[in-house]
Order: structure tokens, then sequence, then C-alpha cells
């Protein structure tokens, strides 16, 4: 089973069914195209910043090899970093990429496929059910216990 994070579009961009209806679901996986397809990839997702980011990166590579003749197995390895990297956190690059225009964190979904991972999305969300809906989780520490203890360099818990 796999896990899907569906965002959701800003408020005020539609009714409540517009938004459901317009809703992401970004699977939590390894891409293998970010990993294939490193620089493409990021153009393809509009990743504008992270795209301009590898170029600089890639060309600092390319020139460090020219200049300082570094192995091709160097360069082979710098771009399989890069692409692990992108192919571990490229969905996350796309859900932060969405917060900040602001889509919101509309619900977590298992589910074996993309389509089982719709049907249960929609489902619930028409139900009237998402995270945003659901009670917080209850405290597992009363609260007439006092502070937590503090574990590290700091003698006690104090805030500014």
């Amino acid at each position: 089973m796999a896990f899907y994070t569906v965002m959701i579009p800003p408020p005020g961009s539609g009714g409540r069914v517009e938004e459901i209806e317009r809703a992401r679901l970004l699977p939590e996986s390894f891409s293998w195209w970010a990993l294939l397809l490193s620089g493409l990839w990021l153009l393809s997702q509009r990743l504008w910043l992270a795209s301009l980011l590898f170029l600089l990166l890639w060309g600092g590579l390319v020139y460090a090899e020219s200049r300082y003749g570094l192995d091709g197995t160097l360069m082979a390895l710098a771009h399989l970093a890069i692409g692990l990297f992108l192919g571990l956190e490229g969905r996350n690059l796309i859900a932060r990429k969405l917060a900040r225009q602001g889509w919101r964190l509309a619900d977590v979904v298992e589910a074996r496929d993309l389509a089982e991972a719709e049907k249960r999305y929609f489902e619930r969300a028409l139900a009237g059910e998402s995270v945003a809906a659901r009670p917080a989780p209850a405290p597992s520490r009363p609260r007439d216990q006092g502070p937590l203890p503090v574990i590290g360099l700091f003698p006690e818990a104090q805030g500014r």
C-alpha cells in the first residue's frame, strides 16, 4: 500500500465541490523519473528555483571537471547523488511549492494505486471527513503535572 498526500487549492478559488475536484494527489514514493531525468523532471514539474539551482550545480561540476580534470566517474556519481536526492525528495518539493501558493493539506490517503486513492479521497471529502475536520488528538500527559522535564544543555524550559 502506498500513501498519497492530498492538496486542495487556496480558499476562495471556487466552492467546496470545486476544491475537491481540483485536488492534487501526490504519491509518497520514490520518483524514478526524477532519478533518471533530473533537470527535465524539475522543469516538467515547474519547479523553477530548483531547476535553476540544479543548472548552477551541474554547471559548477562541469566547470570543475574541465578546470581541475575531475574523473568522469566522479561526475557520474555526482549526477547519481543529485538524482537520488530528487527521487527521494522530489514529491516534497512539489508539495512545498503548492503550499507556498496557498494550497492546503486536505488528507492523507492509503491505497494500492492512484485510482483507488482518488476514490477513497472523494468518498471521504464528499462525506465531510478530512484531516482538517478531524478532532485534534488528546494530549497524552495531563496538564496538572507541571512542565515537561528538559533534556539537554538548558537548565529549564523558558520561552522568549
